[in-house]
């Protein structure tokens, strides 16, 4: 497993900021946690640690600041493990019922509501 200052260094080197970065060993791979403020910066991120340290298993979150110009004006969201679109619906909104919202915004990518996958980048509608 990568250490924190090994990745430290990787994303160091691409001029990558991560707030909160925690690095940690699940099961033999590298998992990397923290956020970024751009889908720029964790695709940069992604790939500054993989050609430093291997597979790593990503939770890099895209944190848009409030009014900031993210998708469409909105916010994004990276699923994770146990997600369901009304968890993120309640937790967005605070209604679970919005799922329908987050389900339409990303119809290219979500072919079944019920089956989202960990690591997905979901746009969030206002």
């Amino acid at each position: 497993m990568a250490s924190q200052a090994d990745v430290g260094q990787a994303l160091h080197g691409a001029g990558v900021q991560v707030s909160n970065l925690k690095v940690k060993d699940v099961g033999g791979t590298t998992a990397v946690y923290g956020s970024v403020t751009s889908e720029e910066d964790k695709r940069k991120a992604e790939q500054a640690i993989v050609s430093k340290v291997g597979k790593i298993s990503n939770h890099i979150e895209v944190q848009v600041a409030a009014g900031g110009a993210g998708v469409a004006g909105g916010r994004s969201y990276t699923v994770k493990a146990g997600d369901t679109l009304s968890k993120i619906a309640k937790d967005t909104y605070g209604d679970a019922s919005e799922w329908k919202k987050i389900h339409s915004a990303n119809a290219d990518l979500i072919r079944d509501p019920d089956k989202i996958q960990p690591g997905w980048t979901l746009k969030l509608p206002q």
